[in-house]
């Protein structure tokens, strides 16, 4: 008996063509001698209830060999209960062969305690060194059976692909199986109506395309199924599985297909196909709203640079001040305020009003020209890149945005137990760990996309979610509506999680590939995009002229027209001011018996007045008086304008002769005039006379009168 299971162990350890092979046995003495001296590469196990050695040996990561064989000669007992666990432990695996060898038939007894995914060629000794040989196999119902491959004997030559299964060759023909497919209503993905009982019927989408693409080739049908949570999920601190990746852990489905982020805690639990879709996540933000352009007309300059312009102003008229103060020794010098005054016509292009005798502010007045123009130039030149191409305010670009925008109120989420959510909560430090902490611990985890994208336009807030997902969703909805970020980040790819061990996972992979290298998923992906794109254009939602220069309207020169609505409102202030101050002093000062009571109202005085039609003007200013007669005072002052004439009145000889003092601003005529002695600044005419000078000019005059009552 021992000799002939050493053979046995020897042979099936050659023809498994396997790198390694492990003997579980009930007992090792002689059994595990022969096994050492057939191979070197030979790991021998003695059979524990927990089989705790055996998962190390089954799940050692750091095994040089990829295929390894696992001989039991053990009991029938002891040999379903190592099914058993290998069942609840998930320990099936593609690269694992089991073979069992036993001196009675133990099919029927073994494949009902085997899933599909154990890989098991049952060895049932009948005649002296004769073996029959029995493989498990996956019918069209999708239960396991042995079904019989033949004959060994031991020391006959067999080759390794009679022992163990071709399993490309073996799936290429699922035989009209019924595969249950998890799921969610993921469109562009997976576009899904959910039916009651937990089931769905698809309607449109990538993997909907991609399902179809391997179902008829490989000749099966599927069920499609949704999780109560409808979450992508994966294992969880407390043990549990969540989401389709729970359903194809817990084999509630044997495959699932959605978008599903390939990630390393996943593969823990299922087994992943080669990656058919590649992408990175994106930040998806509400497009940033225009700038209000009621102060656009400022935007050229900063405020320090509007100040320093405004300084300038102030000491440029000074300087020109100061020039005229040393340099011009005759008549009268303006006051500061006027100079400034001017100084700021010159930098509003209103031309200068004041003289330049002297050499000194010839060269003051040609530098601030100089001055002037090239900031007139430079205003000219940004005011109209400004004006014409619309500011918005900034948007959320990469993570690194995240913080500002977090501060100026944006709440950042993703997606409920999604590999977006583990890539942030799981990081320990870095930007992802700083993203991380900017999360609200209930609000920023959604359960599903499309809630995320209504939030996004709703509120303010920041979807971190993949491109090409996203992509197609922003177009349903319009996409000049949303923003996506300039940077991306966190490749990573999409594949078919499959049941631990799932021997048909390397048939959909190879067929993947087929799909992937003719271009295929990148059509699908295209068309889904146009055709949103299409109904979107359809509908009139197409996006508009955003961020193209277009016509100036009222919006662009709200501030111009502010200053001017502000300058207007301005005077208007001051002139009631003065007007209630001039009706105050009215009324406050009395017409009484000896008294002067000076009244004032600006007047314009036409050619040929005279003093008897200046008796009735009455003025307010400075108080001048005279004894006797009704008119005391006249002083006129005197207007640029035409020429005027001031007639003596006829017949008032019975009053003293009034004195007229007509003011004249000397500055502004050359040569100057010069005062009377008696009355400078005034120029002294009489009414005797009538004045009628080219050089003065004058046509409207300010009065003074001043009356003594002769009651």
């Amino acid at each position: 008996m021992c000799k002939r299971k050493c053979r046995v162990c020897k042979d099936v350890a050659e023809m498994s063509g396997a790198g390694h092979s492990g003997v579980v046995c009930d007992g090792m003495n002689v059994v595990a001698r022969a096994c050492f001296e057939a191979s070197a590469s030979t790991t021998v196990l003695s059979y524990q209830p927990n089989l705790v050695q055996v998962e190390s040996v089954l799940k050692d990561p750091r095994r040089p060999f990829h295929q390894l064989a696992v001989l039991l000669f053990c009991s029938l007992t002891h040999t379903i209960h190592v099914f058993q666990q290998v069942r609840e432990r998930a320990l099936e695996s593609t690269s694992i062969q089991w073979f069992v060898v036993a001196a009675d038939d133990i099919t029927a007894t073994l494949q009902d305690q085997l899933r599909e995914g154990a890989q098991v060629t049952l060895l049932t000794h009948t005649t002296e060194g004769a073996y029959k040989m029995a493989s498990s196999r996956v019918n069209a119902e999708g239960r396991v059976r042995l079904e019989m491959d033949g004959w060994w004997r031991v020391g006959s030559d067999v080759t390794p692909s009679t022992v163990v299964p071709d399993l490309l060759s073996l799936y290429s023909d699922f035989k009209g199986r019924r595969l249950v497919v998890a799921a969610n209503d993921n469109w562009p993905f997976l576009g899904l109506t959910i039916l009651e009982g937990g089931f769905a019927a698809p309607r449109s989408g990538i993997d909907i395309n991609i399902l179809e693409a391997l179902s008829s080739p490989l000749n099966f049908s599927y069920q499609l199924v949704v999780p109560a949570d409808r979450a992508w999920g994966g294992p969880q601190p407390d043990g549990r599985v969540t989401g389709l990746i729970g359903l194809v852990a817990r084999h509630e489905a044997h495959i699932a297909i959605c978008e599903i982020t390939i990630t390393d805690q996943r593969e823990s639990v299922v087994d992943f196909t080669a990656p058919y879709w590649l992408e990175s996540l994106t930040l998806v933000s509400r497009a940033p709203k225009e700038r209000d352009r009621s102060m656009a007309v400022f935007w050229p300059f900063t405020t320090m640079v509007w100040l320093c312009i405004a300084g300038a102003v102030v000491a440029v008229g000074s300087v020109v001040g100061l020039v005229m103060w040393v340099s011009v020794r005759t008549g009268t010098r303006p006051h500061l305020h006027n100079l400034t005054f001017n100084v700021f016509r010159s930098l509003v292009f209103q031309g200068n009003r004041l003289p330049a005798h002297v050499w000194p502010l010839r060269f003051v007045f040609g530098c601030w020209y100089l001055f002037c123009y090239m900031i007139y130039a430079m205003y000219a030149g940004v005011l109209t890149a400004v004006l014409a191409i619309p500011a918005f305010e900034p948007p959320v670009d990469s993570l690194t945005d995240l913080p500002a925008a977090a501060r100026d109120g944006f709440l950042i989420g993703t997606l409920k137990d999604s590999s977006t959510e583990f890539l942030f909560r799981h990081a320990d430090s870095g930007i992802y760990r700083e993203v991380w902490q900017l999360f609200h611990p209930t609000d920023s985890l959604l359960p599903d996309p499309e809630l995320g994208f209504d939030k996004v336009l709703q509120e303010k807030f920041v979807l971190i979610n993949s491109e090409l997902n996203a992509e197609i969703r922003a177009t349903v909805r319009g996409r000049d509506l949303y923003h996506f970020g300039r940077d991306t980040f966190y490749p990573h790819g999409y594949g078919i999680a499959c049941t631990t061990g799932a021997p048909f996972r390397p048939k959909l992979d190879k067929m993947l590939s087929w799909v992937t290298e003719a271009g295929l998923i990148n059509f699908w992906a295209e068309e889904e995009i146009g055709r949103v794109a299409g109904q979107r254009e359809s509908k009139g939602g197409g996006e508009g002229n955003r961020g193209e220069p277009g016509s100036l309207t009222i919006e662009h020169l709200q501030a111009a027209f502010l200053m001017l609505v502000c300058g207007g409102g301005l005077g208007m202030v001051v002139f009631l001011l003065e007007w209630l101050l001039g009706c105050l002093r009215t009324h406050l000062l009395h017409l009484t018996p000896g008294s002067i009571t000076p009244r004032h109202t600006p007047i314009a005085v036409p050619p040929q007045t005279s003093v008897a039609s200046l008796n009735s003007m009455i003025l307010l200013g400075p108080s001048f008086f005279n004894t006797g007669g009704k008119l005391m005072h006249v002083t006129l002052e005197l207007c640029e304008c035409e020429t005027v004439s001031v007639a003596r009145q006829a017949g008032a000889s019975t009053a003293p002769a009034p004195q007229l003092y007509c003011w004249v601003n000397r500055d502004k005529y050359d040569p100057p005039l010069s005062p009377t002695p008696a009355q400078a600044p005034f120029l002294a005419l009489t009414p005797d006379l009538c004045v009628s000078s080219p050089g003065l000019g004058v046509s409207h005059l300010g009065m003074t009168l001043a009356f003594r009552s002769t009651g």
